[in-house]
């Protein structure tokens, strides 16, 4: 919004404060009517007044509201509805012509929306059979000023008899998870009897990969004994560890904008701070995984080529071992979100929150089956950070054609390797520019968060989509080979003091790129916009990349020393399950608040490190019952 002066602003909204209030005629304007929303002239919010005074502030209607649902449900009649409706004006309407300007602002959120959760049973008794006639009226006539209506765009209602203890009918779905976990439970308790049985000296390896026991050991192993190449990349497990709690925090915030907020303005000022750009240009992180798989992929087959041909014949036995790795996990707890998840709670956002995306998991259920759920219903989300697991797997086939195609050449590996790349970034940048594709910098504002990006073609068809991440990818085999052909050579890369150098500022070089976003924002033009989509996530991954390489020639200081820690290889092998579960959890937690969440730095944190410590704690036995066990299985019907 361009900036205006207290005195052309207060011409916007038509009035002082006071003769607003006055203009509204009979009905009262309460502080639960109009809470405590965005000050007319509040600086970043609005391009800066301090001279305001405060009959000069403008409170909008209040963006959330939750009346007591307990209180609510507790007579025969009580009747609790949840809604979003859309504000409009039958006629020319000073407050809302402010409401529409302020909305146009990107940096906040839609108050043309205003989301209520009203007793109506109470708070507008009435014999009206049309429950969404009723709540717009009731919404009319508590929280809107005089000439303003409201149309209900989605709700969701609860009656007294709704809270009895009832009879839970399964439905198929819900059956066949049930003797999924049976099986599932049923095969650890099989395996781990035989397992003490036979004291640990079973000769069945199928067995013995459902003990508790020895998954338990193999969880805590360090592996020290095994390829001295592959134990230096040790350090690996550290860095995910690290990336999976930033994105733990991410979500953490991102999350908080679903819910029915206390302060939502808090979001509308906070994400224009500085140091939100950690936030807000740091999701081009996500990267690192992807070279850190590819890396990982390419480097044990040029290991394992060394005693054995390897080619294209070998690519459906690594699709296959790579489907033993992630599909259980996965297909375990989108089934869980699908059928069970939305009976384990209740609130007035329940239904909202956990419902409306257990349903979407009912709906895309076989499209996570194929992996495809980032192609098919690309706009609607179940448990939104699956889409990794779409993008990490169809990037591996792809991997795995180009890297067994390469072996058979056994030539120009590196070069070609190091074209795909450039040229993968340059088609990027034509996607994004033909498209209007922009990075996540540009479209992180609040309402676009609330709506998890529904509807922004730069989420749906590039941040989530396999091109998107092609660049990390080859990157990541492209450091692979060029780490296997130094090491072949005899080559030692660290005599070099400029790589050394390097590696050691990767970590502020990390944090300078992501603040470097406040100066790359003033820069709007398509073809700035489509230019920073086409080198953003190949820049984190050239620096992943130097960081792997100074890794795994054990370069040594402060960092690698840190990720060296026995710990991080631990919680690094639940890494799958721990990002399939944060979401569940953290989605859960937010959706039985009964109460308004007040917004706030603390608030973040304490939902962060609740998801967190409750996350691990599921995640163990997830990875002890589920997909270690599978993954032994799988390779043990292969010898």
């Amino acid at each position: 919004m361009p900036t205006k002066t207290c005195r052309e602003l207060s011409k916007v909204c038509g009035v002082h404060q006071t003769a607003n209030m006055a203009s509204v005629g009979t009905t009262a304007l309460t502080p639960s009517h109009y809470g405590r929303g965005p000050v007319l002239c509040s600086g970043p919010v609005m391009g800066g007044c301090d001279e305001c005074k405060e009959e000069d502030q403008f409170r909008q209607p209040r963006l959330f509201h939750l009346d007591s649902y307990e209180r609510c449900l507790v007579p025969r009649d009580g009747l609790y509805c949840v809604g979003t409706f859309r504000l409009s004006a039958d006629k020319p309407n000073a407050a809302y012509n402010f409401i529409k300007e302020y909305s146009s602002d990107p940096q906040n959120f839609d108050r043309t929306l205003v989301h209520r959760g009203y007793c109506l049973s109470s708070r507008c008794p009435s014999k009206e059979s049309n429950t969404t006639l009723r709540f717009e009226r009731c919404i009319e006539q508590h929280a809107l000023s005089s000439g303003l209506r409201a149309s209900l765009e989605s709700s969701s209602c609860k009656k007294h008899e709704d809270l009895r203890v009832k009879e839970l009918g399964m439905d198929i779905p819900q059956r066949i998870l049930l003797g999924v976990v049976a099986v599932l439970l049923f095969m650890n308790l099989v395996g781990t009897l035989y397992d003490l049985v036979m004291s640990g000296e079973g000769k069945s390896k199928l067995l013995t990969s459902w003990s508790i026991r020895s998954n338990w050991a193999r969880l805590l192993a360090t592996h020290e004994d095994g390829d001295p190449r592959l134990t230096a990349l040790g350090p690996v497990q550290g860095i995910r560890v690290l990336l999976l709690t930033l994105v733990m925090m991410t979500h953490a915030a991102e999350l908080q904008h679903k819910i029915h907020l206390y302060n939502p303005e808090y979001y509308e000022r906070i994400l224009q701070h500085p140091i939100t750009m950690l936030i807000r240009n740091g999701s081009a992180l996500t990267q690192i995984f992807i070279v850190i798989s590819n890396f990982l992929f390419a480097y044990s087959l040029l290991l394992y080529s060394k005693s054995r041909q390897l080619g294209l014949a070998q690519l459906p036995l690594c699709i296959l071992h790579r489907l033993a790795r992630i599909t259980p996990v996965h297909l375990l707890v989108v089934g869980f979100a699908a059928t069970w998840w939305r009976h384990l709670g209740d609130g007035p956002q329940w239904a909202m929150i956990v419902g409306a995306e257990s349903e979407t998991c009912r709906k895309k259920f076989w499209t996570h089956a194929l992996f495809l759920h980032n192609a098919f219903y690309a706009d609607e989300y179940c448990l939104l950070p699956t889409w990794f697991l779409a993008v990490d797997l169809q990037l591996y086939i792809a991997a795995a054609v180009l890297t067994l195609y390469l072996m058979q050449k056994k030539k120009r590996q590196i070069p070609i390797l190091a074209a795909l790349f450039l040229l993968s970034c340059v088609m990027n940048f034509g996607l994004a520019y033909i498209n209007e594709w922009k990075s996540l910098l540009y479209i992180m504002v609040p309402e676009n968060v609330r709506l998890t990006f529904r509807g922004i073609p730069s989420f749906s068809q590039f941040y989530t989509a396999p091109w998107g991440s092609l660049p990390a990818a080859l990157l990541g085999l492209l450091s692979a080979h060029v780490h296997f052909d130094m090491q072949e050579q005899g080559y030692k890369i660290t005599k070099h003091k400029w790589f050394v150098w390097l590696f050691h500022m990767t970590v502020p070089l990390h944090m300078a790129w992501i603040l470097a976003g406040n100066a790359v924002l003033a820069h709007t033009t398509r073809v700035a916009t489509a230019a920073y989509v086409a080198i953003e996530r190949p820049s984190f991954a050239i620096l992943a990349s130097m960081t792997l390489l100074g890794i795994a020639n054990n370069v040594d200081d402060w960092f690698r020393r840190a990720l060296s820690w026995r710990g991080w290889a631990i919680i690094g092998r639940m890494s799958l399950s721990i990002m399939m579960l944060h979401w569940v959890v953290n989605v859960h937690l937010l959706g039985i608040h009964r109460t308004l969440t007040v917004a706030s730095v603390p608030s973040i944190a304490g939902d962060m490190l609740s998801t967190m410590f409750v996350t691990t704690v599921l995640a163990l036995p997830l990875t002890l019952l589920v997909e270690s066990p599978i993954q032994r299985s799988f390779t043990a019907l292969l010898t």
